[in-house]
């Protein structure tokens, strides 16, 4: 997936803290497209086609880092374990751990439809995300959508209500797992 930057926050994604007491929302509830540091990324370090580590993970975030990247598609939890056994890591809560402090850090999503994860390879924060996720193979792609953003902002300001994230996960079929047209 290519990466896009978007500087006003439109297609990005994860809650935000700001470690000032702003919650860094605009006025429309929206954040405002950067990251601080409170426990969150600009995605420094995060360059996916160089395979560099993102900076600021722990040894166990590394490591659920590297097997999600490696997976070519979402993991569950307990896929995760399977495949960092032969690495020392044996108990679930390691990995919940990890997975948990990856999504704070806006590294990762979690596909609540699937129970899955799957890395987050977009240049920029966003607070809306959109999933294609396919019902047959469980792919999962994460696309962009900003005309979903433009229409929240003004249901969001009439609500007075600030957003820290918002997830749409569109199943289906992906074009591997669609029937071949008669």
């Amino acid at each position: 997936m290519a990466n896009k930057k978007n500087g006003n926050g439109a297609g990005s994604h994860g809650a935000r803290r700001n470690g000032g007491g702003d919650d860094g929302l605009g006025d429309d509830g929206l954040g405002d497209g950067g990251h601080d540091g409170g426990g969150h990324h600009a995605h420094a370090g995060h360059d996916h086609g160089e395979g560099r580590e993102p900076a600021g993970l722990t040894r166990n975030e590394n490591f659920v880092w590297d097997a999600l990247l490696g997976a070519g598609g979402p993991l569950k939890a307990y896929e995760i374990l399977d495949r960092l056994k032969d690495k020392g890591v044996r108990a679930p809560m390691t990995v919940y751990r990890a997975l948990e402090g990856l999504e704070q850090k806006g590294f990762i999503h979690k596909l609540e439809g699937i129970n899955a994860f799957l890395p987050c390879l977009h240049e920029g924060p966003h607070e809306v995300q959109v999933f294609l996720v396919c019902e047959s193979c469980a792919s999962a792609k994460e696309v962009e959508l900003e005309s979903i953003e433009s229409d929240l902002r003004p249901l969001l300001r009439r609500a007075s209500f600030k957003m820290k994230t918002a997830r749409l996960e569109a199943r289906g079929l992906c074009s591997n797992c669609q029937p071949a047209a008669a």
